[in-house]
């Protein structure tokens, strides 16, 4: 097809990006966008500008980033007399339209990641939006812990009106609707994208939810567990022993799935205790040797097992072999355990809370189950309503993770399952895949996560194509990760790095 003249260009106005050698028409110009308030809301401020050469630099999860021309929709939403202001940044891509609607999650008490998943979100095609939920992006919660609108922002709402806003911008300039929506968020995103399917199940046609923090109650608190067991002990341990110690663990069930690869491919399996390698020399900072002593052991195992009452009763789940248990486990402690104890929990920002023990933490941890859970939790297993519209759910989370323990994740699968009716019910619409050396939404020893997450999720939702495998690659390796319960067994012959010498058993 020849492009149209000079002239002819700029008589177009609206499809003027034609003359640049895209084919996109647009019913609506950028800069004269308007957007209806969701329920509840009201416009501060809408801004349309054409933005070109708009890039990313730096690693993403949600398909390949590159240069893109978008029209940068943002809008400002408050509520009422709350007195918040709400960010929304909408991204039409300016040609390429997929006629695919994507929201993006943000991370830790950051509602939204911005250009980080928008960018690669229209390098795919999608028209993509990003909340603030008008909390800022820097994940300072001493200025809005105490504001009912703006933690209900965060843990749900503004999710929700980037969605109806984002859908509506995509209407209004395309001239059609998104024939598709999608859910694409890591963590703090996952668990907004389960948000999404619990409490607004007409919102997306497929969410992909990695790593997702849900039972945020719960999870906050397990972060500080392994700093509570320290502080426990006495004599914190040091963390190249904690190391050491976990990486004797991975020696010792490495073979589990019978090869030698340096991962554990179900740490549920394994059975090792930090007792088995007391005595053991380890070099740490300047070369000076060192001994794993029993409470060395005691720690770690502790750390493990996850947080406990002082009677030994199971509050919530641990770490597993082949996690990175340092993280945690030195002073002052995980930055956000440390503001949800201080800010929400106790209300006092900027509260020194680095010395909390066993007795106090156990306290806190049924505090936050029972003040906080209903809200934050966003672990509802009856997932009903988005299975009867047809939605459907994707998840992967490493069993290397450092932050959310995965157990954590099988937990509410299993829940899910008993309320759905069993595990063939349940694949029709949720499926969970667990990577062996993943850690938290990526990193770790292991395979990493694909270039374009979304990929199998759309496959599904769009062909009817379920995934049994995601083949994931990195660090000289590649897997393709099982559809749990299933869990990958080597073959017995060949590279144990290449996924063709595993399957799915």
């Amino acid at each position: 097809m020849m492009l149209p003249s000079l002239g002819v260009c700029l008589a177009l106005g609206s499809l003027v990006q034609t003359c640049l050698g895209s084919y996109a028409s647009y019913t609506t110009p950028c800069s004269s966008l308007t957007v209806t308030p969701p329920e509840g809301a009201s416009v501060i401020n809408v801004t349309g500008t054409e933005r070109y050469n708009v890039t990313y630099d730096g690693p993403t999860y949600n398909g390949p980033s590159g240069s893109v021309n978008i029209c940068d929709v943002e809008v400002y939403l408050t509520h009422g007399d709350a007195g918040d202001a709400v960010r929304f940044a909408i991204y039409l891509p300016l040609e390429g339209w997929n006629g695919r609607w994507q929201g993006t999650g943000g991370g830790g008490f950051a509602a939204g990641g911005f250009d980080f998943e928008l960018v690669p979100a229209v390098a795919s095609g999608y028209s993509a939006g990003a909340t603030d939920a008008g909390v800022g992006l820097d994940g300072n919660t001493d200025v809005w812990y105490n504001s009912t609108q703006l933690v209900e922002n965060f843990v749900y709402l503004s999710l929700h009106e980037m969605t109806v806003i984002g859908k509506e911008l995509s209407e209004k300039f395309y001239g059609r609707k998104p024939e598709y929506s999608y859910w694409f968020g890591c963590s703090t995103g996952g668990r907004q994208g389960m948000s999404e399917a619990q409490r607004y199940p007409e919102d997306y046609d497929g969410i992909f939810a990695g790593a997702p923090a849900i039972n945020w109650d719960k999870i906050t608190m397990a972060d500080y567990w392994p700093l509570a067991v320290q502080n426990q002990n006495g004599e914190p341990v040091p963390l190249c022993k904690l190391s050491a110690i976990g990486n004797a663990s991975v020696d010792a069930c490495d073979l589990l799935d019978g090869a030698a690869d340096g991962l554990i491919s179900n740490p549920v399996k394994c059975k090792f205790d930090a007792k088995s390698v007391v005595g053991m020399e380890v070099q740490c900072d300047g070369n000076v040797t060192t001994t794993i002593t029993e409470s060395d052991a005691n720690v770690w195992n502790k750390i493990r097992d996850g947080p406990t009452d002082e009677k030994g009763n199971f509050l919530w789940y641990g770490l597993q072999p082949g996690a990175n248990y340092q993280t945690q486990a030195i002073q002052p402690g995980f930055l956000i355990s440390i503001q949800w104890i201080a800010d929400f929990l106790l209300r006092h920002p900027g509260l020194d809370v680095s010395d909390i023990k066993q007795d106090e933490f156990v306290d806190l941890f049924h505090k936050s189950v029972s003040e906080f859970g209903n809200l934050w939790g966003t672990d509802n297993p009856d997932l009903s309503a988005y299975r009867a519209r047809g939605g459907k759910i994707l998840t992967w989370h490493g069993w290397a993770d450092d932050l959310i323990s995965p157990l954590g994740t099988l937990d509410y699968w299993k829940r899910v399952v008993d309320l759905a009716g069993g595990e063939k019910e349940t694949d029709e619409f949720y499926r969970v895949f667990m990577a062996p050396g993943l850690g938290h939404c990526g990193q770790g020893p292991g395979p990493q996560i694909p270039t374009d997450n979304l990929a199998p999720l759309v496959e599904w939702v769009e062909k009817g194509k379920a995934p049994e495998t995601i083949l994931f690659s990195g660090n000289g390796q590649s897997r393709n990760i099982c559809k749990f319960p299933k869990e990958l067994e080597y073959r017995g012959s060949g590279n144990v790095s290449d996924a063709a010498s595993w399957e799915c058993v």
